[in-house]
């Protein structure tokens, strides 16, 4: 989900696979009432406190309200781009407000989100040497996700602060005491996590030298930010 802050003026935009859920989680109850229960996927809260963007359903949660995909309906919803959170919010309070968005270290993310990928389409973990096969083919097919849509508008990259997966504790704590509250005041759970599936096999081994320059070309912009290693780490 996207997320607005009055109080604290942020934006919160929504990447894949970065340990978003469980940031926006920590998030959410900046943007919104104190004491409001979960809110239902496919749902929006609108206040004088801020936006509370709708969550998506699930694989295994089918749910009535799936069209708030089309913008005309739903106009706040997960993974939005940035163009068009500035432009539903308005430029003024889009360009005075901090963009916060999280990241991770891009290879080890591409691991995680070609694993996403078969858990949402239902396909079995294989033995190693057939799943280093269909990522491959999965990282050279191009249909990836980059977050480059959601982190920049125009072709330049608006996000103000990072919160590193690596470093999610310590990161969030930083936004929180830059916002006056205390740290490790906020309880952080850990969503839709792919282990299981990865079985301990370490990120060097999916990777051969062409899947590596795939990957640092693709998601350049990650590593010129952050500096993240230009090779898969153990």
């Amino acid at each position: 989900m996207v997320l607005v802050c009055h109080k604290h003026k942020f934006i919160y935009l929504k990447t894949t696979k970065t340990a978003g859920t469980s940031t926006e989680k920590v998030l959410q109850p900046l943007c919104e009432k104190p004491g409001l229960g979960e809110l239902e996927n496919g749902k929006v809260r609108i206040s004088k406190y801020g936006i509370v963007g709708a969550r998506g359903p699930g694989r295994r949660e089918p749910h009535p309200d799936w069209q708030f995909w089309r913008r005309h309906k739903y106009p706040w919803r997960n993974h939005m781009p940035a163009w068009e959170v500035k432009e539903n919010l308005g430029a003024e309070t889009f360009d005075e407000y901090t963009k916060i968005a999280n990241v991770r270290d891009p290879f080890d993310r591409a691991v995680s989100q070609f694993h996403f990928m078969k858990y949402q389409q239902n396909l079995p973990s294989e033995d190693p040497k057939t799943e280093f096969e269909q990522f491959k083919s999965f990282i050279l097919s191009g249909t990836w996700s980059i977050d480059w849509k959601i982190v920049s508008i125009d072709n330049i990259l608006i996000v103000d602060r990072f919160i590193r997966k690596e470093h999610l504790v310590a990161d969030l704590n930083g936004v929180f005491a830059d916002f006056g509250l205390p740290e490790n005041s906020f309880n952080l759970g850990h969503d839709k996590s792919m282990k299981e599936r990865r079985k301990g096999i370490p990120v060097p081994e999916y990777y051969d030298s062409e899947t590596i320059d795939t990957v640092r070309r693709n998601m350049a912009w990650v590593f010129d930010k952050l500096g993240y290693p230009d090779s898969p780490q153990h």
